[in-house]
């Protein structure tokens, strides 16, 4: 760590609030000050957003709030997120896995996920891939062509019977 002159008499180096000499004892540096470790922790360790309790330690920073790593956790299953990856929405912080589940666009046809990227259309209420909106009877797709809604599926024009046409 970097030293300031200010607080140095010879090759000792003193804490700033209680002058503590800081040999053999760990010392922390903010703004050109030395801090004793008891002393930062009392007097200039952040606190964390969750517990409130001073961070001396490792932190994780997040919509300009502090956490302990092991306070900073997914707002729907209360596991700890730590520094892994997650989203927010409604300033909550959530985990992939249940952002995904709560948020995240799935296609009515495969079920999997629409990311950022994906053609996709919006068909009978639904999201699709483009490749997933097909005909129910012989897997035509339809995308950009006239179907009929036949038991909650779509259904190619040549298949139309008693349904309701898109």
């Amino acid at each position: 760590m970097a030293t300031s002159s200010l607080q140095q008499k010879g090759d000792t180096k003193f804490c700033v609030v209680c002058c503590v000499a800081l040999i053999g004892v760990g010392f922390i540096e903010v703004d050109s000050k030395l801090y004793c470790e008891k002393d930062y922790e009392k007097h200039v360790a952040p606190a964390c957003k969750k517990c409130n309790g001073k961070i001396t330690g490792e932190r994780v920073s997040a919509m300009e709030m502090i956490f302990h790593p092991e306070c900073f956790t997914c707002s729907q299953c209360g596991v700890s997120i730590g520094a892994g990856s997650f989203h927010v929405e409604a300033g909550q912080f959530y985990c992939q896995k249940d952002w995904q589940a709560r948020f995240q666009t799935k296609c009515f046809g495969c079920q999997f996920p629409v990311e950022p990227g994906d053609r996709w259309i919006e068909a009978m209420s639904h999201n699709w891939h483009s490749e997933c909106f097909n005909c129910a009877t012989c897997q035509v797709n339809l995308e950009g062509a006239s179907f009929y809604k036949r038991n909650g599926k779509p259904s190619y024009k040549m298949h139309s019977g008693p349904g309701r046409r898109f």
